[in-house]
């Protein structure tokens, strides 16, 4: 079979690899569709490399078909799935809390061990959500990122009538301020692409673009008084150093994005308004159950975010485009072509 190996920065070949073999308690998986995001991007430029090891295959946005299952599972051939790519120890501090996917000693198939980047996969079936034929294969493949989204605004706790500033308009950005405006929120989203730019507001979502002043924008909108939860989702030092600054008193900042290196941040502020500021990583099972419901019903679409699929042979150019910018919100994988 076919997979795709992580050859270092930059790196990536198509080898051909032994077909996996199934373990107690494992389904043989028929990949479909591996999302390119963030993650993948950073181990793509070798920031990763301390955790993603050379020869291995990533993916962890991953939409698959049931091969074959063990009796009894719940599962059988032909079910279309998605997989929640945590490994966890179960015995941690963490993992007794119930964070589950904040493990001390946590792993994630994509990264640290073998991903869906590949023809074939095994894993174990308790990591395996059904998808319903509701939704096409590009769609099922936007689930994972959409179980990101609802992790996020679950964090934060946001409600009816909040108002939201999401700095980041790509696909997690764009899936927090429509999980957001779900809730009843009132959702602004910071961007610079005009591309992205163009695409959130076909979406029906306020834009403010690199022409408008975030902070004057905040200040008109709110009477002066700052919004109420503030999403950093865009990796980008200078949006963090502003993330503080648009909140009001006893508001909320959620850090979503990965900044690979300490960053300035706007701690004055924190303690002038008495701001909580939050971490939101990953996901627990509920946050996927709620992502599979909500993309079921069209609550939130996700076709519109699906730029273009590639064979596994270009995953390399796909990287480089989706670095590049430019017309792209989502590329996908099709590990059948």
């Amino acid at each position: 079979m076919r997979a795709s190996s992580y050859g270092g920065a930059g790196r990536f070949t198509t080898v051909d690899a032994p077909m996996p073999k199934p373990g107690a308690g494992e389904a043989l998986l028929r990949v479909r569709r591996v999302g390119i995001c963030g993650t993948d991007l950073h181990i793509f430029q070798g920031h990763l490399d301390h955790r993603v090891p050379k020869g291995g295959v990533i993916g962890h946005e991953t939409f698959a078909e049931v091969v074959g299952a063990p009796r009894g599972s719940g599962f059988d051939a032909g079910d279309r799935v998605v997989v929640d790519p945590v490994v966890s120890c179960g015995a941690c501090r963490a993992c007794r809390m119930g964070a589950t996917y904040l493990c001390q000693k946590l792993k994630v198939r994509g990264v640290d061990v073998t991903g869906g980047m590949q023809e074939y996969w095994t894993v174990p079936v308790t990591q395996m959500l059904r998808v319903p034929d509701t939704l096409n294969d590009d769609q099922a493949a936007v689930i994972e990122p959409l179980a990101v989204a609802t992790h996020d605004v679950d964090r934060v706790g946001v409600k009816r009538g909040d108002r939201v500033l999401v700095f980041g308009g790509g696909p997690i950005g764009a899936l927090i301020a429509m999980v957001a405006r779900g809730r009843g929120a009132e959702v602004a989203v910071v961007e610079i692409n005009p591309y992205r730019i163009g695409l959130l507001e076909e979406l029906r979502l306020t834009t403010v673009g690199p022409d408008i002043d975030v902070h004057k924008f905040v200040e008109t909108v709110t009477d002066g008084d700052g919004v109420d939860i503030a999403f950093e989702v865009t990796g980008n030092p200078a949006a963090a150093r502003m993330v503080t600054d648009v909140v009001r008193v006893w508001g909320t900042v959620s850090i979503v994005a990965i900044h690979a290196e300490p960053i300035p941040i706007n701690l004055y502020r924190m303690f002038e308004r008495e701001l909580t500021i939050h971490g939101a990583r990953l996901y627990a099972r509920r946050d996927w159950e709620e992502a599979i419901q909500l993309a079921a019903s069209g609550a939130v679409p996700l076709a519109p975010l699906v730029t273009r699929t590639i064979p596994l042979d270009a995953l390399r150019q796909g990287m480089e485009q989706a670095l590049a910018g430019g017309p792209v919100m989502k590329i996908l994988v099709d590990v059948t072509r």
